[in-house]
């Protein structure tokens, strides 16, 4: 009689754990869809420098086809300027080398808005490299989104 009640604690006791750890696994999913979710849209979180990242990808997206249609005028944007004071996600990432890139960067921006309609695939490329070149060395992440912005200039 003893081992029957044993035998039955013991197959309540596991019914019981194996419960619990089903409604961990549910609830660690979740967690982790909703953390994918996150990583994915902000990887690194919302710092100045991401989210001015992001300004700079939608300025390069809005002033790509006019690159290619060479009508491109007036001056860059202030906004970009903030580049050397926007406080980056880790610290420790941002070196005098950096700015150093941001110069070159808004050089070639500024060089875009200055061309004659001809050569104006030519500079936006150019600034497009100069993003490029920087993510290769401090962020790789955006890599595959950057090479996608060049302008083929074959016919």
């Amino acid at each position: 009689m003893a081992s029957k009640l044993l035998a039955f604690l013991l197959l309540l006791f596991f019914f019981i754990a194996c419960n619990q750890i089903k409604k961990e696994d549910d609830s660690t999913e979740q967690t982790k869809n909703d953390s994918l979710k996150t990583c994915s849209m902000n990887p690194n979180g919302q710092s100045e420098l991401a989210e001015l990242m992001r300004q700079m990808q939608g300025h390069i997206n809005s002033i790509r086809d006019a690159s290619i249609a060479g009508t491109i005028s007036g001056e860059m944007p202030d906004f970009l300027n903030t580049i050397h004071t926007a406080k980056p996600t880790d610290s420790t990432m941002v070196d005098s080398e950096f700015d150093s890139r941001a110069d070159e960067y808004l050089e070639s921006v500024k060089n875009l808005y200055h061309r004659n309609p001809e050569s104006q695939k030519i500079a936006f490329n150019t600034m497009v490299s100069k993003c490029q070149s920087c993510h290769e060395h401090y962020c790789p992440g955006p890599l595959v989104v950057i090479k996608k912005m060049y302008i083929p200039l074959q016919p």
